[in-house]
């Protein structure tokens, strides 16, 4: 029986298509012939340095280990879109200047509110604790705050909206 356990999304992946490790004939090579239909040839290509014509061993686990890293990293994009693009977060910075688009990581909206709310907001949690703290300022406050810091921001970050062109001067 083929041993995938060095592999685990793969393996797990394996297992969810019901796939055989004990059949004849079955190695690593084929193992990522099985799992090679969850990705686009698109994503497979732009990966670069898989070669599924030769059907060797080593070939196959080499191919494992690399769709193990593809599997990996398409499994942290997801976690970080669900985790970071929380609508509420997104809408509230969004509303006050802030180009949403251009913030990829947690620690990206957790600077951009420091330093549109600055004294208001403590690093303390995820993505809902940032929304409510930005949520507790009053409102008035949060409008003057982000008015008078949203030039602090990258200039990458700052939306081009006319509507907030004029707290830039």
């Amino acid at each position: 029986m083929l041993n995938v356990s060095a592999y685990p999304l793969c393996a797990a992946r394996i297992r969810f298509q019901n796939t055989n490790l004990s059949e004849a004939g079955m190695n690593s090579y084929w193992a990522s012939v099985a799992i090679a239909d969850c990705f686009r040839d698109a994503e497979l290509a732009e990966h670069g340095g898989i070669n599924f014509g030769q059907r060797t061993e080593e070939n196959g686990r080499f191919i494992l280990s690399a769709m193990e890293k593809l599997l990996m990293e398409r499994q942290q994009r997801v976690a970080a879109n669900s985790t970071f693009a929380h609508d509420g977060l997104r809408s509230m910075l969004g509303a006050r200047g802030v180009k949403t688009s251009m913030l990829k990581s947690e620690n990206d909206y957790w600077t951009a509110a420091e330093t549109l709310f600055p004294g208001h907001i403590k690093r303390n949690g995820g993505a809902t604790v940032l929304y409510y703290q930005i949520n507790k300022i009053p409102k008035k406050a949060r409008k003057r705050l982000a008015t008078e810091n949203l030039r602090k921001l990258p200039a990458d970050w700052i939306s081009e909206s006319s509507a907030h062109a004029g707290k830039l001067q």
